[in-house]
């Protein structure tokens, strides 16, 4: 039974932060069902968590009641409000101390067509309000009947390449290793078409989406499988209700590619008349899959490392050359050991500090740092805990 003090203490946790379109969707769907108060206090631990870590140190409610003149009581409403509607999970322990968990908001879609939540919201506000915030989160249809769509398919801009290893000249202390003059394989992209006809689709619980055909094209990429491996880690991944799962698809193409690891995929190439050094170095972070990434730069890499990097992909807004370069760079200054997202996050924002944004900016920015007999200007490096220091 909760007995709830001024003077106990409270952490609050988040695995994310808050969009623009977060924030319109708190203000405008969230709030007229919980109040100005519970959306007060939600921005309010929003506020005190660290931005390296998402987590805000140790406080007592009182200090939050004077840092945002709240009152215990309001406090506590405001409080259920949001747990009630979805935005907060709440922990408490024998010390009476509390664990504040932040949950993300829904899209504005998923909002307005929840059963309760939509239904609540058009019985809180009148006809014209409602009108007016769905038609705030609505995107507008493109006319295209004049227009002829000219997009280069995939075909178009890449082909595919086998890396030699070789050493570069200027990148070697980072890299160590160089894709080489391309040499060009018969092999094409993966057929998405040819692997439909190959499976049994009414495992498929709303048919082939285009979610689907993603899902599946992205897993070929990043393990470099064909459409046989596919098909068969697709007949492996149906559940116990007979529909197809994609988590169980992404475990078996772990265990598929740990059988196969010394197999080298192909990685692939723009399409261009350019060839030295520097465009090849650019290309090959550019292109590479994280499977043939981490068996350039760590050769029998534990399997969580490929886990470790596709985490990096999903949660860093940085391109993925960008991303590769970071990733070696780390795993050089670590000596060979790969640490987790988090690390990463620190390290990506001193390069966005630094308007590293492209491959080329990355690039040059590892291979501009100088050695001790040549040092024009500070270098950073990354310490154990994910600081910097000049050295």
């Amino acid at each position: 039974m909760e007995k709830f003090e001024s003077n106990s203490k409270f952490s609050v946790y988040s695995s994310f932060t808050l969009s623009n379109d977060d924030v319109n969707i708190i203000f405008l769907l969230y709030a007229p069902l919980i109040g100005p108060e519970a959306v007060t206090l939600y921005c309010s631990f929003q506020s005190l968590l660290e931005r390296n870590n998402l987590k805000s140190e140790k406080l007592t409610h009182q200090d939050l009641f004077d840092l945002y003149s709240l009152k215990a009581e309001s406090f506590k409403k405001a409080r259920y409000k949001l747990e009630g509607i979805g935005l907060l999970i709440t922990y408490l322990n024998e010390e009476n101390e509390y664990i504040y968990i932040l949950c993300p908001p829904l899209t504005a879609k998923n909002f307005i067509k929840d059963a309760t939540l939509g239904l609540f919201l058009y019985s809180k506000v009148n006809k014209d309000t409602f009108d007016f915030i769905t038609n705030h989160f609505k995107i507008e249809k493109i006319e295209k009947n004049n227009y002829t769509n000219i997009t280069k398919t995939f075909d178009d801009v890449f082909t595919l390449r086998q890396v030699n290893q070789e050493t570069f000249e200027k990148f070697s202390y980072l890299l160590g290793r160089k894709p080489n003059k391309s040499i060009k394989i018969n092999s094409n992209p993966f057929d998405f078409d040819r692997f439909l006809t190959m499976i049994e689709q009414g495992f498929l619980e709303y048919g082939v989406t285009s979610k689907f055909k993603e899902q599946i094209c992205n897993l070929a990429f990043v393990y470099g499988f064909d459409e046989s491996d596919m098909v068969g880690l697709y007949h492996d991944s149906v559940n116990k209700s007979q529909l197809f799962d994609y988590r169980l698809l992404k475990k078996k193409a772990n265990i598929l590619f740990n059988y196969k690891k010394n197999m080298k995929g192909p990685v692939l190439e723009e399409k261009n008349d350019l060839d030295d050094e520097a465009n090849d170095l650019i290309s090959w972070l550019d292109e590479s899959s994280p499977s043939d990434l981490l068996e350039e730069i760590i050769p029998n890499y534990p399997p969580k490392y490929l886990d470790t990097v596709l985490k990096i992909y999903e949660e860093i807004n940085l391109p993925r050359g960008v991303l590769n370069c970071m990733i070696v760079k780390v795993v050089k200054d670590k000596s060979g050991e790969l640490p987790a997202v988090n690390y990463f996050k620190k390290v990506s924002d001193s390069w966005i500090s630094d308007s590293v944004f492209t491959t080329k900016d990355a690039v040059k920015y590892v291979t501009t740092m100088k050695t001790d007999d040549d040092i024009v200007t500070d270098v950073k490096t990354i310490d154990d805990n994910g600081g910097f220091e000049t050295l």
